[in-house]
């Protein structure tokens, strides 16, 4: 009896305890626009591994999964901490004219960027439309990480 006690304690315990590497995944998607845009959504998890969702004008419409270089997601994570994505707006978009002034161009896609750690979740739609400079680097140094022109980009 008493080492069932003991071994059910144990379990309580162990169903406590908060794992010292959370997982954690980015999440990027970018939706239409009035031509022929790429519309995916591509999962990054921390062992350089993607999950994407090719939904129209991608190299493979469909699921498919891979591996990233090594080291890509960790570039990733670098790129949304110097922005201090955390800090950004969850809406960049001609909604929010705070953060999207004078008119928008338009047919332009979205962008939205997911970013989940041990802080939390924080999720970034950005109407590409909106002249945002920080923006545009993010997704072009994002893209770049995780092979947007191999896996995404029709060939």
């Amino acid at each position: 009896m008493r080492a069932f006690l003991m071994t059910i304690t144990l379990f309580a315990l162990a169903a406590c305890a908060t794992p010292s590497n959370a997982p954690g995944s980015i999440e990027v998607s970018e939706g239409p626009c009035f031509g022929q845009c790429p519309i995916y959504d591509v999962t990054l998890t921390p062992d350089d591994r993607y999950l994407l969702n090719g939904v129209r004008f991608t190299r493979i419409n469909g699921l498919s999964e891979g591996g990233l270089d090594a080291g890509s997601y960790a570039r990733m994570v670098d790129l949304l901490e110097a922005a201090d994505f955390f800090q950004l707006p969850s809406d960049i978009t001609y909604n929010n004219p705070s953060v999207c002034p004078g008119p928008p161009l338009s047919d332009m896609p979205s962008l939205t960027v997911t970013w989940t750690n041990r802080r939390g979740s924080h999720t970034v739609e950005w109407f590409q439309g909106c002249n945002n400079a920080a923006m545009r680097d993010l997704r072009d140094g994002l893209r770049d990480a995780f092979g947007y022109e191999d896996i995404v980009r029709p060939g």
